[in-house]
């Protein structure tokens, strides 16, 4: 039985310039459309019944969950306790952006049972913030971290982007350290990549803005390495950096390929050897549900193939890497001739019987993920 849970919440008060998660501008979804889909998804728990228990997390992303009301997440909690259950000291998260959310709000969160939150400050630059399209500045960042922590929350992660359209090495350690002196629990750094039809993607093609060079975004990328290393955060994964005992346990299911059960307009589910995901459409999603549907989108059965494929480009993100022992096809990985290649060159290694990516290799991820798949 699945034991990750994942909610999709889908307003925000406007796209940024970057994203294509699935999201809509809350003033344009009609009145109470909030309420309206709280009272969706509970719906659709209960048509999933059966399909997930004793939750081990329970994850509320977007979006931008903290528009929902304190009732309204207890409400939804309460949903998930009472139709799937949740087992003692169940990691819960909420995702937050900087000026959304208010001390009286983040402690019904905390009494709701939210007990992590995860705080999008993405740059503490005023003027890094607006080529990003976030609505918040810097003071409202750092009013969100003092108002999580009054209302009770001593797992924090904040999350930061580096290779932003003007940004240089000082500014990017000023966010760093400024980000550090507040002694979060988690930290995920992030690299900026601009998706397809994104209105940054279409800046950046018409040269209204240009990224920062490669070997300034790798500079970036080894900088936040050395120092969360100096401050005692663990390196994890690629991009997330944690206090010991911190580490976010939701997405480290997502990176063990674990199964998952997704709920809401836009989420995704992983189970019974498929992946699936739901409608990326408001209004088609709560009609679905309230017919006693769940509009699934699309359904794709993972071959043995594609497990493989998977466990490599998921695995490899863990800087523990992959235990061989568990791959149904390690004895043909290991004499790869792709593996072979980028041992050579120090961008992986073998150690233990995982396989991992090296410093050296963390900056060409992608590269070697794709050497190593495409390498009989």
């Amino acid at each position: 039985m699945v034991n990750y849970l994942y909610i999709h919440v889908p307003f925000c008060i406007a796209k940024c310039h970057y994203c294509d998660f699935y999201s809509v501008p809350v003033e344009n979804a009609g009145p109470d459309a909030t309420g309206k889909y709280v009272r969706t998804l509970l719906k659709e728990m209960k048509l999933r019944e059966g399909s997930a228990g004793n939750l081990k997390t329970v994850y509320l992303g977007g979006g931008t969950p903290t528009l929902l009301s304190g009732s309204q997440v207890a409400d939804i909690l309460s949903g998930a306790r009472e139709i799937f259950a949740l087992v003692p000291r169940a990691e819960i998260s909420i995702e937050a952006n900087p000026g959304t959310v208010s001390e009286a709000q983040l402690a019904a969160f905390r009494e709701s049972g939210v007990n992590r939150i995860s705080i999008g400050v993405q740059s503490l630059a005023d003027h890094e913030l607006c080529v990003l399209g976030r609505r918040h500045k810097v003071k409202d960042a750092f009013a969100a971290f003092r108002a999580a922590r009054s209302a009770g929350f001593d797992n924090i992660s904040l999350d930061l982007i580096y290779g932003i359209p003007g940004q240089s090495m000082d500014a990017w350690e000023n966010t760093v350290s400024s980000a550090l002196d507040l002694s979060p629990e988690h930290v995920s750094a992030y690299e900026l990549t601009p998706e397809e039809s994104t209105p940054l993607q279409v800046e950046l093609a018409e040269g209204v803005y240009a990224l920062p060079d490669e070997l300034l975004v790798t500079e970036m990328y080894y900088a936040v390495i050395e120092k969360m290393k100096k401050y005692g955060y663990l390196h994890y994964e690629i991009s997330n950096f944690a206090k010991p005992a911190y580490e976010c346990a939701h997405n480290l299911n997502y990176w063990n390929r674990g199964e998952y059960l997704g709920i809401g307009a836009g989420a995704h589910s992983y189970f019974d050897g498929k992946r699936s995901g739901t409608l990326r459409d408001l209004a088609r999603y709560v009609e679905s549900i309230e017919g006693g549907t769940v509009p699934v989108d699309e359904e794709v059965n993972i071959t043995e193939q594609d497990e493989f494929k998977e466990m490599i480009f998921l695995g490899l993100r863990k800087i523990e890497g992959i235990d061989l022992r568990l791959m149904p096809e390690s004895g043909k990985l290991l004499t790869n001739k792709a593996v072979d290649d980028l041992i050579h060159h120090g961008l992986i290694e073998i150690k233990d019987q995982y396989l991992r990516l090296t410093a050296k290799g963390l900056v060409l991820s992608t590269e070697v993920m794709v050497r190593i798949l495409n390498q009989p």
